[in-house]
C-alpha cells in the first residue's frame, strides 16, 4: 500500500512533487496544527512538517511524522529515500498538483472536451492531455516537462549517497552517512 501524507503549509513545494509522483498528499494553507494532527491520525497519513513543536506533538501522540528543515532539494531527496519513492514522474500515476484529485488521460478522440480550457496554441500543438476529475484542471507535457525531468534527475543524484531508509519518526539527518 502506498504511503499517504499530510503536509504543513510551509512545505507546499514538497507536496507538489509528491502529488506529481502519484502520492495522495493532503495540503491546505488553511490547515492549523490541530487539524494537521487530526488528519494524520484519522486518515493514517504521515505528517510532513518544518515545525519542530508540531513534530514533537505528533510523536507524542504516536503519529508518524517527519521533520523537514534545510535545503528543499536535500529534504526532498532524504524524504524520497526514507519512503523508497522513485523520483520518476509517470503521468499515468500522477495526481493533480493543485487539488490532489485523480487524473484521467484524455484520448485524441476526447480532446475536444478540453478545448477552451487551454490556450488554442497548446490545444493545437499537443495531443496528450490529463484532466483532473475533481477540479477539472488540464495538464500536458509542454516545454516545462524537460525542467521537471531535469529536476527529478537532480533529486535522484542527491539520493544516491543517502540510500539508508529509516522509520518515519526519526530525524532525516540521522540517515546521512557519517565520516569515519
Amino acid at each position: 500500500m502506498m504511503t499517504t501524507f499530510v503536509v504543513d503549509t510551509m512545505l507546499g513545494k514538497i507536496c507538489r512533487w509528491l502529488r506529481l509522483l502519484g502520492y495522495d498528499t493532503a495540503y491546505s494553507t488553511k490547515n492549523d496544527d490541530n487539524l494537521l494532527l487530526q488528519i494524520a491520525e484519522t486518515e493514517g497519513r504521515v505528517l510532513l512538517t518544518s515545525d519542530a513543536e508540531l513534530h514533537r506533538r505528533a510523536e507524542g501522540k504516536g503519529i508518524p511524522s517527519v521533520l523537514l528543515r534545510g535545503e528543499v532539494d536535500e529534504e526532498i531527496a532524504a524524504l524520497f529515500n526514507r519512503f523508497s519513492i522513485d523520483a520518476r514522474i509517470d503521468p499515468a500515476r500522477s495526481r493533480c498538483s493543485k487539488c490532489n484529485g485523480h487524473l484521467t488521460e484524455i484520448s485524441e478522440a476526447e480532446k475536444e472536451q478540453i478545448r477552451g480550457r487551454v490556450f488554442e496554441q497548446t490545444y493545437n500543438h499537443y495531443d496528450r492531455f490529463w484532466l483532473c476529475t475533481d477540479c477539472s484542471s488540464v495538464f500536458f507535457q509542454g516545454g516545462h516537462w524537460k525542467n521537471i525531468n531535469r529536476y527529478m534527475e537532480h533529486i535522484r543524484s542527491l539520493m544516491e549517497p543517502t540510500q539508508t531508509p529509516v522509520g518515519p519518526t526519526h530525524d532525516h539527518r540521522e540517515t546521512r552517512p557519517r565520516s569515519p
